[in-house]
């Protein structure tokens, strides 16, 4: 999922990789959805104990009102950090997109191109 879905454009295309990778589960390996997730939104991160925390320890993301808040704080801490402030709002699903980016980034030569429409953030 992480590998193929998050590089999938609409919820169609999604869902038809999820629908996939459980029918291929259950003949496989005799599981059902219950068996391989065991949550609605399924977050990981290895940031949640700060980022100049070592080992930075890679895990699910269970509370998801924790995570918000803790991406917020992040922004707070940058945006208290320069000039030009960056002001977000960060909902679950811009927080899930910071999550996505970061593991990316932190891979070798890892890069993102990001798109947004101009004037959507206010």
């Amino acid at each position: 999922m992480r590998v193929f879905g998050d590089r999938l454009i609409d919820n169609i295309d999604r869902k038809w990789l999820t629908d996939y990778c459980l029918d291929e589960s259950c003949k496989t390996f005799n599981l059902e959805k219950e068996g391989i997730f065991n949550s609605e939104r399924i977050i990981y991160g290895d940031y949640m104990d700060g980022i100049d925390a070592e080992p930075r320890i890679y895990r699910q993301l269970n509370d998801l009102k924790v995570f918000v808040t803790k991406i917020e704080e992040f922004l707070e801490e940058y945006n208290g950090s320069v000039k030009i402030q960056m002001n977000l709002v960060m909902f679950l699903d811009a927080c899930d997109h910071v999550s996505r980016i970061t593991r990316v980034i932190r891979q070798p030569l890892g890069n993102c191109l990001l798109l947004g429409v101009g004037g959507s953030g206010r």
